[in-house]
Order: C-alpha cells, then sequence, then structure tokens
C-alpha cells in the first residue's frame, strides 16, 4: 500500500512503496482509503512521487475532497445503528448489507455505487411499527445517490469512462491504445526545435517530432501516428482484441525466430484485418492494414509498438535506454543529443519484451535470477539489446539498446559527419592497408565499434577476416555480399557471469582462428582481466600479426594505467600494438550537436621506447573552426577537412615531413616504398573521400558515401595506383589527378543514372 503523509498543506504519496502500477484500479481503490482519513480543508494539494513527480493543484484536490466528503458522510451514516431502523426488522441486515456495500464500491467507482444504490428494492415492511425506519433509510438511501450525481468526480467518471482515466487526465498521462501502460501527454509548453530537423516522417505513415522543453535542459521525442489514430473506432477494437491474443499466445512460443516470425506476424494481421475489415463493411486501405498489422506484430512478437517505431529511425536514434518499469523511455539521438520520451512500460510488458529478446538466442542464453545480466544482438532490428535484472538490480528490469547501422560507417561518412579530417581519413585507410595493428580507444558509446567496422573496408577481399565478438555488432553478412572473406566467431561474453558454459573464451577462439592460417582478427570490445592479458600476449608472442580491438580508455596513460595496475601486464607490452587511436564525444555549446570525433592518434616506436603523437584535435569556436592537426606534416591541405578537387599532384611538390612516423617508417622498410610515397597515397585517398562527399552533398543522394559506392570508388582508385606505379613502387600523381576526375565523374553518372 503505497505511504501517505502530509508535508505543509500536501499529501505526498510514495509510489514507489506501492505494490501496485501508478494509477491501477488497486492502486485508486487504496488510495482513496487513504485519503478519507488525511484529506481536508486544509490541504492544497496532492504530490505523487515515483519514477516521475506528478502534482494534483488545488482545483483537482477540491474535486477529490468532494468526493471523499461524501464517502465520510455515507461511513458515519452506516456507523449509526438507528440509520438501518429496528434490529428486529426483517430489512435491517438488507439495508446494513447494502450501505457497507456502497461504502467499498465508493472506493472502486461512483457509477459503480451508483447502480447498487438504484437497483436495491424492498418491500414496504406489513407491520406499522417499522414503516417509519423503512422511509428514513430509503430517504438516507435517495439523498446517498443525490450526493454522489452533484460530485464532479461521478461527473468525470461517466464522461471519462472510469476512475482510472480521471486520475490519468488529472495527472497529464493517457493509455496506450492497445495495452495497459501509461503514457505522459505532450506538455502544453512544449515547443518545435527552431530546426530543419525536427520534424520527419518514418514508415507506417508516423511522424517524427523533437521538442524544447522551456525550463528543462533536454528535449521531447514525439511520435505521431496519424493512420492509426484516424481508424474506425470498430478497427481500433479490433486492433486491441488482436494485441491481447497476440501478446497472450506469444508467451506459449518456445522460440520466436525474430528474422521469420515478426514478418510472418505481420503478413498474417495484415491480411486477417483486411478480411474482417470487408466482412463489417469498413473501408480500409492498403496503407492502413499495414500500419495495423506492424502495430499488432510489434506488442505481440517485437518490443513494442514504441520502440519498433524508433527502431525505424536509425539514422538518428542510436540508443534506446529504460531504467525501470514506469519509468520514462529516453533516447540518444544523433542530432539533438538526449531526449525524453513519453512513452512508459510497466513490468508485465517489460518482462513481455524480454522474453522476446531472449527467444533469438534458442536458450544458448539465458535472462533470469541465475543469469541477471543479457546481452543480445537482434538481427531484425540491428540492435544490440543490454538487460538487467534481480538480482543485479533492485528489482527492477534494465534495457539498454543500441541501434547498429545495417551496412558499416565508411570514411566518407565520417568526413562528412566532421569525425576525421580527409587526410587523417586517408592515413587511416592507408595504414589499415598496410596490415598495421591497431587499439581503438574511447569511453562507452563513443563509436569504438563503428570506427573498427569501418577499417574492414579498407582491407577489402585480398585478406581473411575474423571477426571475434560476443555481440553480433560488426555487419558480417554486409560484407559477405560484397565479396569479402570473412567468418566471424562468437565467444562468452567479457562478463564471464553472463557467459556460457557453451561458448569458448576470446583466447580460445583467437587462438584457434590463427592455426588455421594468416588472418586479420578483428575483436571487438575486450573487458576481462584474461582478455586483456590473451590479446596482449597475442600480440608480443606473434609479432607482425594484424589485430584490430577496441578498449575503454582516455589516453596512453590511462592504458598503461590500467594494463599495469588493473590486469597486471607491463607497459613495455603496449609497444606490441603498432598504433593507438582515440575517439571523444565532443559538443559545441549547451544545445550544439553530439560530434564523434577522431581525436588522438599515436604509433609505437619501438626502438626507442616511446609513443609518437601523429594526430590531434584542436577545438575551436564550432566545428568548422576546429581541425585534426596532422603533427608530422606542416602544410594547411594536412589539416583541412576536405581535400575535393584538390590537386595531390601539386601536394608532391612542395611536400615536407617534420618526421616519419614510426609505424609507417616499418612497414616501408617491409615494402621497399618510401614513406612519401605512402604519405602522397594517404593525400589522394583523402580526395577520393572528399570528391565522394561533395558529389553526396551536390546530388543530394547520401548514397554516395555508402559502402556500395565507396568499394567501386575504392577499386578505381587502388587501380589507378597500381597502373601508374614506376619500378621503384612511385607514383606521378599529376597524372592520376586528372584520370581520377575523370574516372569519378563516371562512377557518379553510373551510380545516379
Amino acid at each position: 500500500m503505497p505511504e501517505e503523509s502530509i508535508v505543509g498543506n500536501k499529501i505526498v504519496v510514495d509510489c514507489s512503496a506501492s505494490p501496485y502500477e501508478l494509477f491501477s484500479p488497486e492502486f485508486i481503490n487504496n488510495h482513496l482509503k487513504a485519503l478519507t482519513t488525511l484529506l481536508n480543508d486544509k490541504i492544497r494539494g496532492i504530490r505523487y512521487e515515483e519514477e516521475i513527480v506528478i502534482e494534483f493543484d488545488e482545483e483537482k484536490t477540491q474535486i477529490l475532497r468532494e468526493y471523499i466528503n461524501v464517502i465520510r458522510e455515507l461511513e458515519v451514516l452506516s456507523l449509526k445503528p438507528e440509520t438501518f431502523g429496528r434490529p428486529d426488522d426483517d430489512g435491517y441486515p438488507k439495508r446494513k448489507k447494502l450501505f457497507h456495500h456502497v461504502y467499498e464500491e465508493l472506493f472502486q467507482s461512483p457509477i459503480l455505487a451508483l447502480s447498487s444504490l438504484a437497483d436495491y428494492v424492498e418491500p414496504v415492511p406489513e407491520r406499522g411499527i417499522f414503516i417509519d425506519s423503512y422511509k428514513r433509510f430509503m430517504l438516507y438511501r435517495q439523498d446517498a445517490m443525490e450526493a454522489i450525481k452533484k460530485t464532479q468526480f461521478y461527473l468525470l467518471v461517466q464522461k471519462c469512462g472510469d476512475a482510472r482515466q480521471v486520475f490519468i487526465s488529472f495527472a497529464g498521462l493517457r493509455s496506450f491504445k492497445f495495452v495497459q501502460s501509461l503514457v505522459l501527454d505532450l506538455p502544453k509548453n512544449a515547443k518545435l526545435v527552431d530546426s530543419p530537423n525536427s520534424a520527419y516522417g518514418l514508415e507506417f505513415g508516423i511522424m517524427t517530432k523533437v521538442y524544447d522543453m522551456p525550463g528543462s535542459e533536454v528535449r521531447l521525442y514525439v511520435h505521431e501516428n496519424p493512420l492509426i489514430d484516424a481508424l474506425d473506432d470498430r478497427l481500433q477494437k479490433l486492433l486491441k482484441e488482436e494485441i491481447v491474443r497476440g501478446m497472450e499466445e506469444s508467451e506459449h512460443i518456445e522460440t520466436l525466430n525474430y528474422e521469420l516470425l515478426y514478418e510472418e506476424k505481420t503478413r498474417e494481421y495484415r491480411r486477417h484485418f483486411l478480411d474482417q475489415a470487408s466482412l463489417q463493411g469498413i473501408v480500409l486501405t492498403e496503407e492502413q492494414a499495414q500500419a495495423m498489422a506492424h502495430e499488432a506484430a510489434s506488442w505481440s512478437v517485437g518490443l513494442g509498438a514504441p520502440i519498433e517505431n524508433m527502431s525505424l529511425d536509425q539514422k538518428n536514434i542510436t540508443d534506446i535506454y529504460i531504467d525501470s518499469e514506469n519509468s520514462p523511455i529516453y533516447i540518444e539521438h544523433a542530432k539533438f543529443g538526449l531526449c525524453h520520451t513519453l512513452w512508459r512500460y510497466n513490468r508485465d510488458i517489460l518482462e513481455h519484451v524480454a522474453k522476446n529478446i531472449m527467444a533469438v538466442t534458442k536458450e544458448v542464453r539465458r535472462f533470469d535470477e541465475k543469469n541477471p545480466i543479457a546481452d543480445v544482438f537482434l538481427t531484425r532490428l540491428n540492435m544490440r539489446c543490454h538487460m538487467q535484472g534481480p538480482p543485479a538490480t533492485f528489482g527492477e528490469i534494465q534495457l539498454a539498446l543500441r541501434l547498429m547501422k545495417r551496412t558499416p560507417f565508411t570514411y566518407a561518412q565520417y568526413v562528412d559527419n566532421y569525425s576525421m579530417s580527409a587526410f587523417s581519413a586517408g592515413y587511416d585507410d592507408l595504414m589499415v592497408s598496410l596490415g598495421c595493428s591497431e587499439a581503438v580507444l574511447g569511453t562507452k558509446g563513443v563509436g569504438k565499434t563503428s570506427f573498427t567496422a569501418a577499417k574492414i573496408i579498407s582491407i577489402g577481399s585480398k585478406k581473411r577476416i575474423l571477426p571475434i565478438q560476443d555481440i553480433e555488432e560488426i555487419p558480417t553478412k554486409a560484407y559477405r555480399k560484397r565479396g569479402f572473406h570473412i567468418g566471424t566467431m562468437r565467444v562468452q561474453s567479457s562478463d564471464l557471469e553472463t557467459g556460457s558454459q557453451k561458448e569458448l573464451s576470446l583466447i580460445a577462439m583467437a587462438s584457434a582462428a590463427l592455426r588455421m592460417g594468416e588472418a586479420c582478427l578483428v575483436i571487438n570490445e575486450i573487458r576481462s582481466r584474461l582478455a586483456v592479458q590473451g590479446i596482449i600476449n597475442l600480440l608480443n608472442t606473434q609479432p607482425g600479426i594484424f589485430v584490430l580491438y577496441n578498449f575503454h580508455a582516455q589516453s596512453m596513460r590511462d592504458v598503461q594505467d590500467r594494463l599495469e595496475l588493473v590486469f597486471g601486464v607491463p607497459a613495455a607490452s603496449m609497444f606490441a600494438t603498432d598504433r593507438y587511436s582515440f575517439l571523444r564525444k565532443i559538443r559545441f555549446g549547451r544545445k550544439g550537436p553530439l560530434y564523434r570525433i577522431f581525436a588522438k592518434c599515436y604509433e609505437s616506436d619501438i626502438e626507442e621506447h616511446k609513443f609518437v603523437d601523429i594526430f590531434t584535435l584542436k577545438r575551436g569556436i564550432s566545428i568548422e573552426k576546429s581541425t585534426i592537426a596532422c603533427n608530422f606534416l606542416d602544410m594547411p591541405e594536412a589539416n583541412a577537412w576536405s581535400l575535393a578537387g584538390v590537386s595531390i599532384g601539386a601536394i608532391a611538390k612542395k611536400l615536407k615531413l617534420k618526421y616519419i612516423p614510426p609505424a609507417l617508417q616499418r612497414r616501408s622498410d617491409e615494402t621497399g616504398i618510401s614513406p612519401e610515397q605512402y604519405i602522397l597515397q594517404a593525400f589522394f585517398k583523402g580526395r577520393v573521400y572528399s570528391d565522394m562527399v561533395t558529389a553526396a552533398r551536390e546530388k543530394n543522394n547520401e548514397l554516395l558515401m555508402e559502402m556500395d559506392f565507396v568499394l567501386k570508388c575504392s577499386a578505381v582508385s587502388n587501380k589507378l595506383l597500381r597502373d601508374y606505379e614506376d619500378a621503384d613502387g612511385s607514383v606521378d600523381y599529376s597524372k592520376i589527378d586528372a584520370a581520377w576526375e575523370s574516372e569519378f565523374k563516371k562512377l557518379v553518372a553510373e551510380e545516379t543514372a
């Protein structure tokens, strides 16, 4: 039962102490009973403290006070024996039972209580001695009915349908149309963000809007669904019935195959709704039927309509968070940062969602009291789902959902988003193609996995690639479709307590993979002591091995301290990794967009036993005024965000190095190609990516920066390098400039035809 207390002139209700969902019928019943002892003329408001804080002002409190006073009057009457007449009257027990019954019903619904009073029938007593008490009781009954009818609460219940809806409307909430959970109402003072990106459409007729909230630092992310809202009442009822039935049936399905079941259920629902509409003579368009089918499947075998609809917004939403049941869902928006939403999931819905998520693992992994943490990748939504439950939490279920691109990011997209400068992208492409081992570092959510996946494009189909991961975040299928030699390996989670004995450890799998032949190992996220020690040992015992791996760290000192103090690995072992790249999240101003940026890069100097600073982010007043400075070159082109149309031949004539990056020097010694030639190649690749960005902006066609077009451009540019290479490995870039310009125009024309 909720704990109500009086603080000043308000009643404060601690809803976290209640076993019932906020404003559920059980909650309201107990709450009204508590108010009969607390609510008086001095009380000016009621405050409900849950995952959110809800305030009832004096006007709403007065409506409840009026109703509570009627309940109190009936209680006083029911406690007086004379109210029911003489005890020896045959009608005495019936009258007493009626008032006690009505008293309890008033806590549920005034309509229910009024109905019981109106339906009460008692014949006139035959003996004259009982007639006065009979008339007096019937008058009390009539007065009670009139008193209930006069209350504003009764009128509101009549209008809204039940007491729950009245409380929900008082709280500025509303119910989901088709499931039992609450939704926040859009605040009256919310204003659409002054930006061309604040309103846009998604599939199934869904409209997305982002609002500013006066007095709040965060924005509000909202969906409108006109196709569903405009449905005929009979169709709305049909949709609700199918959702309820579907959610009940899904509890008995042992294994849900998201790749098949969701689509099958969507088609099944669409056909069913079209058939029913035809039978009932209701006009239903194909577009409406598809929207209804999407809604039904989202609740029955999906993650609920709000999350399923958010997954349609993959260009903008990166993360979705649920801290507990009944806590408003919030998101990380690529353009507007952290945004709140109006949606809440209660415990029943969260448990249903968790079951649907875990079904995709086919019981290889579990989510229960013995396994309170789970990481699952849903291929259907391209979503990583991290879940926590008791005893890892204090009773609630928590979700952190990360939406991944279906195809990997490309260097062109990083240049377009100001995440990399043109030359740093070209140099990174070069070093990956030369097989330099690399650690990608940064804090959580900075984009380490995406950056690592982008590097695989530069490896190309000329090398065997083996991603080793506990969650299928690197989109291996996207590479296989395009001819890459890539075979992913699944390993036990780095968090050992969540792993399964059916899975091998990361180190065991990495060692086994290398026995099968030479390959590039892409290791996504290493966290545990065993994994870190194993990777470092692997790099030190097999020099020259090509490994790309992710690690949580913010600086080289941070890496060293963690290796030595946390994992017990000597700092000298760090030199076995050729490169260390650091990503950062930065923002300009309080409400500026969030940038995930390539902020720092070091290369290992094995002979001097030091780490050489190669690239450094230098912040300006805006992202355009900031630079990713190249520390081994003193020329403006090396720091420019774009190299579109720049003559590489002209750069070659004035190229002068401050020093040669050590990892580049080692590769130069191995291949016999001079470092200067490799640096010019990096400039050329930087121009290639910049030209793609410029073309995409001019043509308003983002596909010109996506994986397929990038691979075509890379193939052509690499062929040009081979065609124009001399016997000593040098290239005349003045000839390549003209050749590339001609080839690129053809590529763009073919792609946009």
